[in-house]
Formats: C-alpha cells, structure tokens, sequence
C-alpha cells in the first residue's frame, strides 16, 4: 500500500509540473506578442529627395562683337543701324572710304588711260607698217625680173627689215594690251575695297555705344542673338547631380510662371568660388562653382533671374529601418496595418543609405523594428 501511494504522488507532482511549465510558457508566449502587439512602432513613407532649387539668369545664347576688319587707313562714313534695332544676317552695319585706295584707284586710272593711248599708237604703226611692207614686197616682186644681183639684194634686205619692224611692233602691242588688262583687273579689285562694308553675321538685336573714346571714331557694337539660354550655377556640393539633358523647370522669381526645360551643358571648369552657410559660419573655404545652362522653348526677357528646379530621383532609407540576416537586408512594408517583411538592395553613399531596389515611393515602412516584429504580425503604428 505504501509503494503504491509512493507511486502516485511521483505521478502526480509529475503531471503538476507538466501543467506549470505548460502554463509559464503560454504565458512567457502571451506576454511577448501582447508587448508586440502593445508596441508603437514608427514609420517613413518612402520619397525620392526633394528637388535642387538652383540660381539662373535669362541670357542670350550669343552676344557677337562687331569687328570692322577695315585697313587702318579707313574712314567711317556711315553707322547704318540704330541702338536696339533687329538685324537679320547680311545686313549692312557700317560702310566706310578708303583713301589709300581712293589713291590707288585714281593711279590705275591714269595708267588704263595711258595704255589706251599706246594701243592706239601700236595699232597705227602696224597699220603704217603693213603698208610699207606691201609696198617693199611689189618692190621686190619688181627687182626679181631685173638680173643684177645688186638690185636683186637690196630688195630682199628691204623686205626682212619691214618684217622685223612689223613683229615688232605687234610685241608692244600685245605688252600693252597686258598691261591694259592687268591694270583694269587691279582696279576691279580696289573698287571693291573702296567703299567696305561691315555686315551681320547672326541675326539678333543691336546693341551700339557711340560713346566710346578711340581715335578711329569707330563705335562699340555687339549684336545679341535671338536664341536664348537659362544660365544656372552649381556648387561642388551637388555637381554629380546634374546630367545632361536632364529635364527641369525654369521658374522666374518675379511671377508664378513655369517653363519646362532640359539641361544643355554641365561646365568641367569651375568658374568663381561661392561661399557656403556652413562655411561662412565655421570660416571654412569657399566651394566650387560649375556654370551650366539650361534650354527652355519660351523666350523671356534677357537679365530676368530665375530658380532652375532640378529633380532627384534619389531615395534614402533610414539606417534603422534596415534589419540585417546575413547579407541580405530587409525593411518592414505596413500593409492593412500587418508588418510585411521586403527584401532590399541598398548601398552605402556618402554616409547614408542609398535605395537601389526592392520597395516603391510612397511605401510606407517601420523606421524602429525590433526582435519582437515578425513578418506578417499585426501592428500600432505612428506616424512619422
């Protein structure tokens, strides 16, 4: 009697600690998902970073200065256009006289008038030599039916003199009518550089200062093309992050006006130094500034400034929204209010992390998941 009681109180005291240890753990179990379920949980809505607000000025595409390319010895005689006028490529801008050339001319002249005078003279003594030698000819045709060889030689040597001075003067002749020729081809040419004129090479709009102090008289002109760019500045800080024929929108800082636009050129060179918040606050150095030019199609006035908007398609996720297993690294996507863990692929840049795949803006995620968060569970969240 005594074993068998013996026996069933280890069988009981058994069973007793069975039911504790099954109790404790349900409970161990309750109070850890009721914490689970208890806890706050943060959140970010996932966004790409907010756009680059840049400085721009309305600028002409070109701005021309007028060069003369007129011979020192050149005098202005006419400006033909007026300050503020609209020109089209070819039209005249300023004529001068040369009076070198002028001089030039007036020599050419008398050496065409007296050549003319020579070829006169030549063609008459080829006239009158011809003459004289038809006349020597009969003479000899004559002189031949004579039989003294005398008579007979005389007429020969009178014939291949008159020849001669036939040749002759068909070779001064033909030297004047060269010089003739030359002359009148070098007039030609000093014709045309009498009266040069100064035509424009784009179209655009005139922009002339006859104030200017120089001794050939000759006014300051430029001409502003018609075209048009959006010249925008970037420090060193966000350089990497304009592309070529990147689209942005051009916002004049004088209205609510909005023109789209894309980036046309990006500066390797950089051009002034511009002085940071931060650094003008801790007295550090000066940061680097690119010039870079934006194309729109509306044309605005030139000097306007504007904020060149420059989109970002960059997204950041917060260092303790990333729970790490491995070397795979996931976030937890809120869904119906029930955490759903996602697969990222994420790098290191510059400090921050950098999103490359894995969830979409406007995903909403927990910034402070703990051990206590499984995929799938319920959760209270707060909003960010």
């Amino acid at each position: 009697m005594k074993r068998f009681l013996h026996g069933r109180f280890w069988i009981v005291l058994g069973v007793l600690v069975v039911l504790v240890v099954i109790v404790a753990f349900g409970l161990v179990r309750a109070n850890s998902q009721r914490a689970a379920k208890q806890h706050d949980y943060q959140t970010y809505q996932v966004k790409r970073d907010s756009a680059l607000l840049l400085k721009g000025k309305v600028a002409a595409k070109d701005t021309v200065a007028v060069e003369t390319g007129v011979s020192s010895t050149g005098t202005l005689t006419a400006i033909n256009v007026k300050n503020g006028e609209h020109v089209d490529p070819g039209t005249v801008l300023m004529t001068f006289h040369d009076d070198q050339v002028q001089s030039q001319i007036d020599d050419a002249n008398q050496t065409i008038a007296k050549t003319e005078l020579a070829i006169q003279n030549d063609q008459q003594a080829i006239t009158t030599l011809k003459q004289q030698t038809n006349q020597t000819n009969v003479a000899t045709a004559d002189s031949s039916a004579d039989t003294t060889s005398t008579t007979v030689d005389s007429a020969t040597a009178d014939s291949g003199m008159a020849a001669d001075q036939l040749q002759q003067a068909r070779n001064t002749l033909a030297g004047d009518q060269l010089t003739w020729q030359q002359t009148n081809d070098s007039l030609t040419r000093l014709q045309a550089k009498l009266d040069p004129q100064v035509t424009a090479k784009i179209a655009g709009t005139i922009a002339l200062d006859t104030t200017s102090n120089n001794n050939t008289g000759i006014p300051d002109m430029q001409i502003i093309s018609d075209g048009q760019i959006i010249d925008g500045q970037v420090t060193e800080y966000d350089y990497a992050k304009l592309k070529h024929d990147m689209a942005v929108t051009v916002m004049p800082v004088s209205n609510t006006d909005r023109y789209s636009g894309k980036i046309v050129t990006i500066d390797e060179t950089p051009q002034a130094a511009t002085q940071t918040a931060s650094a003008s606050q801790s007295g550090g150095s000066e940061a680097a500034a690119y010039r870079f030019t934006v194309k729109i199609a509306h044309q605005l006035t030139n000097g306007f400034n504007v904020q060149i908007r420059v989109p970002q398609n960059t997204i950041r996720l917060p260092a303790s929204s990333l729970v790490k297993k491995g070397t795979t690294r996931y976030v937890y996507v809120v869904k119906k209010h029930r955490a759903q863990r996602q697969k990222v692929i994420v790098k290191k840049v510059d400090g921050y992390w950098r999103l490359m795949a894995g969830v979409q803006p406007k995903a909403t995620i927990i910034t402070n998941p703990d051990q206590h968060l499984k995929d799938g569970q319920e959760v209270t969240v707060n909003a960010d």
